[in-house]
């Protein structure tokens, strides 16, 4: 016996509606993600701004909560092989939940004049909390997208930002490939127990455990541009300083997990490169050892690993208002 024809139809929308779904997802994801073009028109206004900040108040005002000036574009999706031929050094540029993130802005303006350098950023939940606007030192994210050389900063919720279909890129994977070498400034008492032991539970975690730990049998160096490690300059590399409150610089567990990333150093053959602490009075109060080795110092390190050369200069940098850096 025939179907009636509302029988019929109602059968055929039945079926289609699968089709509905999957091509609103497909339309709701390409209207989500910003393009490249769009990112860098954005960060262009940033940089300008930068430039040319408006008259206000001289004294930062407090900003507890994450406001609008202190949102940031989500980044267009990365694909390595689209910048295989910058000529450019790659910094991959981490920080982790420690006070000693505030000396991240510091960092980049150092490294902002060399015309061959390209970086990117990645920071954990917790680090972002100390670049808020809190006051001059502590400025706001977006700020940071205003410097030279940086070329976009990535949180946890850039990884995933629609689902995934078979071909997409992979956000830790991508930027494991795009970079030269991971620097992870400060590297918290925290992340250093996640990476020892291979979690890899946030963005910076993931990109650590999917690093290149054959010693370049997977990714290649690029053409004319010289890694941080190897005796022919053709091996990637992780380089950390640790930072912590002294008791938790001086807990066991904490030697132990450092014994392990120094069994994967590169004098042993491995990729990784550890910046131990130094003494000093912390943020926190106490004395002691823990502190993030200083940042002049790690800049230099960055700049003879990548063969940058010297910034030749040794003052410290803080921002001011509109995100402008000033001595």
């Amino acid at each position: 016996m025939e179907m009636p024809e509302t029988d019929k139809a109602l059968a055929q929308l039945l079926r289609a509606i699968p089709y509905l779904i999957m091509m609103g997802c497909f339309f709701a994801a390409i209207t989500y993600i910003p393009s490249r073009r769009e990112h860098e028109i954005k960060l262009q206004k940033l940089r300008l701004e930068a430039q040319n900040p408006k008259q206000q108040d001289e004294t930062p005002k407090p900003s507890p909560q994450t406001s609008k000036n202190n949102e940031l574009p989500h980044p267009p999706p990365l694909k390595a092989s689209d910048h295989l031929t910058d000529a450019k050094h790659h910094l991959l540029l981490a920080a982790t939940g420690s006070v000693a993130t505030i000396k991240l802005p510091n960092i980049l303006h150092a490294l902002s004049h060399h015309p061959n350098l390209s970086i990117r950023i990645l920071l954990t939940p917790s680090a972002t909390t100390f670049l808020q606007s809190q006051s001059p030192e502590q400025p706001s994210l977006p700020s940071l997208l205003a410097i030279p050389n940086v070329e976009a900063i990535y949180r946890d919720e850039d990884e995933w930002l629609v689902p995934w279909t078979r071909g997409a890129p992979i956000l830790h994977i991508e930027l494991r490939r795009w970079a030269d070498l991971l620097v992870i400034a400060p590297l918290s008492a925290n992340s250093l127990a996640k990476i020892s032991l291979g979690l890899s539970s946030d963005l910076v975690s993931s990109v650590v455990r999917a690093w290149d730990s054959t010693g370049g049998l997977i990714d290649k160096p690029r053409p004319g541009v010289a890694l941080p490690y190897g005796e022919k300059r053709d091996r990637k590399g992780i380089l950390v300083a640790p930072a912590m409150n002294t008791a938790m610089w001086n807990h066991p567990v904490t030697a132990r997990h450092l014994a392990m990333l120094e069994e994967w150093s590169v004098e042993k053959g491995g990729w990784i490169e550890v910046l131990r602490p130094i003494e000093k009075d912390l943020a926190c109060g106490d004395m002691g050892g823990g502190a993030m080795k200083e940042w002049k110092d790690i800049v230099g390190v960055i700049e003879e690993r990548l063969g940058l050369g010297s910034t030749g200069g040794e003052e410290e940098y803080v921002a001011i208002k509109g995100g402008k850096l000033a001595k």
